[in-house]
């Protein structure tokens, strides 16, 4: 993405984060051009181009404050929603202020700090220091029991460890992350399929594969802590390549939103 197409989606983002109505602002901002939530979900996370401005807004004027040609700014100290009520600004490359979209505004922060909330989120579920708990184990042997696998288990991904909260197979309980499978699902904030290990030249030479605990097929969904940022996976592997049609996706799919209740409940 070009520095200006940038530029512009992070004034998007900011204006967001002033607590300025996306119904106002985009016609404000872009002309009188309709758009949807979808819409503005994509151009937040750069799936979209964004349109030709006809207007630069001044976050710091507040709801009203569209001034044609100027630069915006935000202000410091402030919670979403009163943000552009005080003369305290800064520039729009301010990452404290672009962090407070979340995993939403991921691709507008640094990959260390992206990576920094992420473990954030991660820490305030406390899903690390908790020990065992019984919904999460109770759901990893469900997964395991219908899907006929060898393994199947929740897992955390921290600053450089893979943990399992919940496994029911051959794992040990800490895998580096860097060699960790369910490490893809959370980077790729969508469920992994690998019918094959041995076929995807991603995986055919990592050391889980080629080693203990062998694994040829491994399906993992991703679930997410405060913010919206993604922590963890649910997933299941096995020492035999398989498919994974459609109808069995929807099953693990299904558990995983059934982990991810409990996480909500957590906050």
């Amino acid at each position: 993405m070009d520095e200006e197409a940038e530029r512009r989606r992070r004034e998007l983002a900011l204006m967001v984060l002033a607590g300025l109505d996306p119904a106002i602002a985009w016609p404000a901002y872009f002309g009188r051009r309709q758009f949807s939530e979808f819409e503005l979900s994509a151009y937040l996370h750069g799936a979209l181009s964004l349109p030709e401005p006809e207007h630069h807004v001044d976050i710091g004027a507040g709801a009203d404050g569209f001034d044609k040609g100027s630069s915006p700014t935000v202000a410091t100290g402030t919670s979403r929603g009163n943000a552009g009520h005080s003369s305290d600004t800064q520039e729009v490359d301010d990452e404290d202020i672009l962090a407070a979209l979340g995993a939403a505004g991921r691709t507008l922060l640094s990959p260390e700090r992206a990576e920094q909330e992420r473990l954030q989120s991660l820490h305030e579920t406390g899903l690390m220091d908790s020990g065992a708990e019984e919904i999460y184990d109770r759901v990893v042997v469900a997964a395991k029991e219908f899907f006929g696998v060898s393994t199947a288990s929740l897992s955390l991904i921290a600053k450089d460890t893979q943990f399992l909260k919940s496994a029911v197979g051959p794992l040990r309980e800490e895998t580096p992350r860097e060699i960790a499978l369910c490490t893809r699902t959370v980077e790729g904030n969508a469920m992994l399929v690998i019918n094959d290990t041995h076929a995807d030249d991603r995986f055919a030479s990592n050391p889980l594969v080629v080693g203990e605990p062998f694994i040829r097929f491994y399906a993992g969904f991703p679930l997410h802590g405060p913010r919206g940022w993604n922590i963890g996976s649910l997933c299941i592997i096995d020492q035999e390549p398989r498919e994974f049609p459609v109808s069995e996706q929807q099953v693990l799919k299904a558990l995983a939103a059934v982990v991810q209740s409990r996480i909500d409940v957590r906050r």
